[in-house]
This record gives structure tokens, sequence and C-alpha cells, in this order.
């Protein structure tokens, strides 16, 4: 199912950093890259974020366990040829990574509701900053039962819930997965 692909591009891309660009840089872009962002400013406290708004693609459904270990076995570096990101930042703390662009329109992530701008703050409950991060995530994708990733859209936050059929049963004697 295409929806198993955007889970797993906010997985990857969260933790490598933003994808190379192969487009011809122009001299505007040169230039716009040369001048320095001020820095952002740090709100005194956080307000609390509402949900939302539904986009027109999908925040909640199956992925086939198949289709989930076919993406793994290929590992992060084809899945991030999917989109470009980039570190979000509240002063010197780092937030997430933002979407810039869908590089493959057309591909698995076409289906989800993400757009450019929206910051991926966590997949099942854990941050990723670092590539050991991304690396543990990946591999615990493998038997998980449900991806879930938190997304930042504006002030507003999203998630996205994704069932991955079939489930893996418990080993006899363990107590149950969670998944936060």
């Amino acid at each position: 199912m295409r929806a198993a692909s955007l889970a797993f591009a906010a997985v990857a891309h969260g933790a490598c950093g933003p994808a190379v660009s192969n487009l011809p840089r122009t001299l505007d872009d040169e230039a716009a890259s040369q001048k320095t962002a001020p820095p952002a400013a740090t709100p005194a406290a956080e307000a609390p974020r509402t949900d939302a708004p539904a986009g027109k693609a999908l925040r909640r459904g199956t992925i086939a366990r198949d289709r989930l270990i076919a993406v793994l076995d290929a590992g992060p570096g084809m899945f991030l040829r999917q989109l470009e990101v980039s570190p979000r930042m509240v002063g010197d703390r780092f937030v997430g990574w933002q979407l810039v662009q869908l590089i493959d329109r057309a591909g698995p992530l076409g289906d989800v509701d993400v757009s450019p701008g929206d910051v991926l703050l966590a997949i099942n409950g854990e941050p990723l900053e670092r590539p050991d991060e991304l690396q543990r995530l990946w591999d615990s994708l493998r038997t998980a039962n449900e991806l879930k990733a938190q997304l930042a859209r504006g002030e507003a936050r999203l998630e996205l819930r994704f069932t991955i059929d079939p489930p893996v049963a418990a080993p006899v004697g363990s107590p149950p997965a969670q998944v936060r």
C-alpha cells in the first residue's frame, strides 16, 4: 500500500538529513544560500497545539508486512530518494525534520497526508536526531505491529497511524510489546 511508504519516508529522512537535489542550481539559488537568516526567536513557553485539520490524503491505514519488509530490505538510502528535508530548529534546539519537498510526487508518499513545511517530531514515540536512532527504529519496524508518525503542521499537530498486517505475535512468555 502506498501509505506504508509515507511513514517510512518520514522515518528514514528524519535521522539522515536532507536529500541532495540533482536539479541544477541558479544564480538566485546561490545568492539566497549566502544570506544568513536572523536567529529564530525562542518562545517563552510553547502554547498547546491543536490537531491539524485533515488534508486530502491518508492519515490512517494498513501496511502489508511483506511490502514493509521489502522497503526495509532495500535500506534507508533507497527510501530517502523520495523527499528532501532540512533540520528544524527553535533557537539552538533541534525540533525535528522539516519536509522541504516531495521529489517523487507519483511515489508512495503521494497518498499520505504530508505537505512541504510539515515537521517530523517522532516515529513510534521516538525522536530521530541521530543516525543511530534511525537504525534502531529501522530495525524495530521488522517486528512492529504499528507505525505512528507525529508531525507538526504550523502550530497544529497531527498523527499518521498505520497498522502493519499481519501482526507479529509476541514470543511465548514475553510481555506484550509497547508502541509509544
